[in-house]
C-alpha cells in the first residue's frame, strides 16, 4: 500500500501513559479525511539522552508505518511481551499498545 501523507493542519490528541514507573507524554496527529491515527510522538525522556534518540526514531517508524496502511492492532499484538503475555517488554510496546487503544477524536 502506498503512504497516506496527512495534511499540514490535522486534529490531534495529548495523553500520558506510564511505562516501567516512568511517565511519557504521547501525541497522536489523526488523518482528518478517515480518522484514523496517522503520526505518534512521545517524550519522557531526558532532551538528547539516548533514549530520547530510540524514542523519536520509533516514533517515526510507527509513523511510518500507520501511513502505510498497518492496522494499530497489528503493531501491538507484534511487540514483545514480558512473561505474562500481556505486559509489554518495551516503552514502545507500551506506546503501540496505547496506539491500539486510542480512541478517535
Amino acid at each position: 500500500m502506498s503512504r497516506q501523507r496527512l495534511p499540514e493542519r490535522r486534529p490531534s490528541v495529548t495523553t500520558t501513559f506510564v511505562h516501567d514507573c516512568r511517565s511519557y507524554a504521547v501525541t497522536f496527529g489523526f488523518d482528518p479525511s478517515t480518522g484514523r491515527i496517522g503520526e505518534v510522538f512521545t517524550h519522557g525522556a531526558k532532551v538528547g539522552s539516548a533514549m530520547d534518540g530510540i524514542l523519536d526514531d520509533a516514533c517515526i517508524a510507527l509513523s511510518l508505518l500507520l501511513q502505510h496502511g498497518v492496522e494499530p492492532t497489528a503493531l501491538a499484538t507484534s511487540m514483545g511481551r514480558l512473561g505474562d503475555g500481556k505486559t509489554p517488554a518495551s516503552v514502545i510496546g507500551a506506546l503501540a499498545d496505547l496506539i491500539a487503544l486510542e480512541v478517535q477524536p
